[in-house]
């Protein structure tokens, strides 16, 4: 799971270019949220299995609660807006398995996401959100660059829904930091990400479609794992001299 090489090599299409990151846009989560969830199933034509209560939210907060050194490597919970658990999510690390693997389910230990990411190619840095019953929601692709970090979401047909956009690696990696989430245009801001106090919290809008509030959360989770990582490069490397 190395992540070297961000620093040192970028990686851009022949008509790429950085997108645009200074301050965040005007935008700021809603002051009120909605009720805590009903107990019991609820089935919704369109809504992926187990995902149905996220058409009712417009904030989850990923919070990391311990590491192990053997089986399940981190877990986590995911928080609904007034805090109660909406899921559990449980990292796991496998010899010959992903690089990264990460199950999250309901508060019935019902596994209702996968998280996958094959591959650590430094081009390819890629990961991949599945639904309960196996079908691939979309990805979130990390664009290499060194002056911002650039994610996009993007459909089962690999074209792009959104984009997240904040500070680069190089200088925000410890202490807090902000994420927009922009158009694929670059032209709106729609939600934020904000890793603050050692916890992610994603906002975006109520009406927006439960899918891609699926690929946003998997995007917290993968952010997560790339300052994580990042930060476990420069301790090492300090601790090495």
């Amino acid at each position: 799971m190395a992540f070297s090489g961000v620093e040192d090599h970028l990686y851009q299409g022949p008509h790429e270019r950085p997108p645009n990151y200074s301050t965040i846009a005007p935008y700021a989560p809603p002051v009120t949220y909605p009720s805590a969830p009903s107990i019991g199933p609820m089935l919704i034509n369109g809504v992926p299995a187990g995902l149905e209560y996220l058409t009712q939210i417009n904030q989850m907060t990923v919070r990391a609660k311990f590491s192990v050194s053997q089986g399940w490597g981190r877990m986590f919970d995911v928080l609904d807006p007034v805090g109660q658990r909406l899921f559990q999510a449980k990292q796991e690390y496998q010899c010959c398995g992903p690089v990264y693997n990460v199950k999250i389910s309901d508060n019935s230990d019902r596994d209702v996401l996968e998280l996958i990411q094959e591959c650590a190619c430094t081009c390819t840095r890629q990961l991949q959100v599945y639904s309960l019953t196996g079908d691939l929601l979309g990805s979130v692709r990390l664009h290499l660059d060194s002056f911002v970090t650039h994610l996009s979401l993007r459909n089962p047909a690999d074209e792009v829904l959104l984009l997240i956009i904040g500070p680069s690696f190089q200088t925000n990696i410890f202490g807090n930091s902000n994420f927009e989430v922009k158009s694929r245009d670059e032209q709106h801001v729609v939600g934020m990400i904000r890793n603050e106090s050692e916890q992610f919290s994603v906002y975006f809008p109520l009406d927006l479609d439960v899918t891609v509030k699926a690929l946003l959360l998997g995007g917290s989770f993968f952010l997560e794992s790339l300052i994580n990582q990042r930060r476990r490069q420069v301790m090492n490397r300090r601790n090495s001299h």
